[in-house]
């Protein structure tokens, strides 16, 4: 295809993760041509699924937070979420089961959190209000200067005099959880808030204490679910970019983005040459610096020195369990904490390997017949255990024989033996093979030092008409801001 044809799209888009499909959304509804290439056959990175005999496991994110992002998409193109899904909001957001025997019911709101923390941890009442009121100041700066802004220090002119107390809760000292521990006294309170450094495969040890404001956006904006599963979320956005005139290729693997002096030409993929006005780059982001995609980049050999160095996030390890029975005890989202949880953090990134007692987070289908996600009699269940960054197959060989058995432990009603139909694995090793995930990390790298935040990949380039959307770019994962990425990095090819 001749570069100045008329067929040549204005953008391409590698890779139809939701960052990249935002980026296309954004990049259509304001008048671009857009190809989207994706070496899948189907879109949503790792927002996946998986379907078999009747079972259809969502092997992604399970929870949305910050459903307004998903307005935003929407509205960009002129629509409304509404009017294609159905958001529903989950209650409790968690039952959180503790080593100790004892159980937690997590309301979804802040509201009726502090009033359960009222009833059952009465001593650490006053504590949680106070921390409450400590994470909104993180808010009231993570989300206009970093949140929804490009990774710039210019944003900071916006600055004005009531966005310092946000300023110096952020720059309280030690880690997330020497501040966790300031507000809280009970060390199952202190646990169950330590664990959103996890939504970003960090140490709550180390990782520093404004990304307390996780926790922050669970309990102030709510826990939800999409009603049909999470990739209904994917097929839905698709179907928005196909509306906007997005063309897909599928099993399109880009072997490398081609570059002229100081811009990207187009890439190469499955031999032929694709040129374009603008690139936008979905896969990890870290990967496509340390491998050949961007080889041809000015500043190839440079970042991909520095960005080896760099600490990768945790991985995970999952069972998707299709169950014979139902086991109505649990709740839609359930966590197993192990008695020693800082020896989970230990294994992960100084030792690791893999966990020999990890905290188990257990997403629980049902027989719900409007959904159709199992069939009726029986649940499915997605099991998610941390997991080092160590994608070798070999190390996570009959590891899902250790979980069963930590299962069997917690769920004493379930028998590996007599309650499973069938069983599939998904280890680090597959989300670097599948996903391109750097390392097999799920988040690109940690955020266990102050600046990790600020290291993260920019949406825009040196290169002017390169852009970077996803994960392990600015302003981070989970699927509010990888949304968010992927408007950045379309603005920045459009402004």
């Amino acid at each position: 295809m001749p570069a100045n044809s008329p067929e040549t799209p204005e953008t391409l888009v590698i890779g139809a993760g939701l960052g990249g499909l935002s980026a296309a959304i954004h990049l259509a509804a304001r008048g671009r041509k857009v190809h989207l290439l994706e070496k899948n056959d189907r879109p949503g990175g790792k927002c996946h699924v998986f379907e078999r005999d009747g079972f259809r496991f969502d092997t992604g994110p399970s929870v949305l937070t910050m459903p307004f992002v998903l307005d935003e998409l929407f509205a960009a193109a002129g629509e409304k979420t509404a009017d294609h899904l159905t958001i529903e909001p989950v209650e409790p957001a968690c039952r959180y089961f503790f080593s100790d025997g004892t159980r937690f019911d997590a309301p979804g709101n802040q509201k009726d959190f502090l009033a359960a923390i009222a009833r059952e941890f009465p001593d650490d009442a006053v504590g949680a209000e106070k921390f409450f009121a400590y994470t909104a100041r993180l808010w009231e700066v993570s989300e206009p200067f970093f949140l929804s802004a490009p990774l710039d220090w210019r944003v900071l002119r916006k600055a004005r005099p009531r966005h310092l107390r946000g300023g110096l809760a952020m720059m309280k000292p030690g880690s997330l959880h020497r501040v966790v521990r300031s507000y809280f006294r009970d060390p199952r309170l202190i646990q169950l808030f330590d664990r959103f450094a996890t939504y970003n495969g960090s140490d709550p040890y180390r990782t520093p204490p404004a990304f307390n404001v996780i926790s922050h956006v669970e309990f102030t904006f709510g826990s939800w679910r999409v009603r049909g599963g999470m990739y209904t979320l994917v097929e839905e956005i698709t179907a928005l970019a196909r509306r906007l005139g997005v063309q897909m290729t599928f099993n399109a693997s880009v072997e490398k983005i081609l570059f002229a002096p100081n811009r990207a030409t187009g890439v190469r993929v499955n031999g032929e040459t694709i040129p374009a006005k603008g690139v936008v780059v979905n896969p990890d982001a870290i990967s496509a610096w340390t491998r050949p995609l961007l080889e041809e980049h000015p500043q190839y050999q440079k970042r991909k020195k520095t960005l080896a160095r760099q600490e990768a996030s945790s991985s995970g390890f999952v069972l998707l369990l299709a169950l014979k029975k139902q086991f109505p005890r649990l709740d839609r989202h359930n966590i197993f904490f192990p008695e020693n949880y800082r020896h989970e953090f230990t294994q992960l990134f100084r030792d690791q390997c893999p966990l020999n007692n990890p905290t188990l987070y257990l997403s629980r289908l049902t027989d719900d017949p409007a959904e159709g996600l199992v069939p009726p009699g029986h649940e499915g269940w997605f099991v998610l255990a941390n997991a080092p960054a160590r994608p070798e197959a070999s190390r996570w060989k009959n590891y899902e024989d250790t979980l069963l058995h930590l299962l069997e432990q917690k769920i004493p009603e379930f028998s590996a033996q007599r309650d499973i139909l069938w069983q599939e694995v998904r280890s680090p090793n597959d989300f670097q093979e599948r996903f391109g995930a750097w390392k097999g990390s799920l988040y690109g790298a940690s955020s266990n030092n102050f600046f990790a935040a600020f290291q993260r990949i920019r949406n825009a380039d040196t290169i002017p008409n390169l852009a970077f959307a996803g994960g392990s770019a600015h302003p981070g994962g989970g699927i509010p801001l990888v949304l968010r990425s992927g408007q950045m990095a379309a603005n920045s090819l459009i402004n």
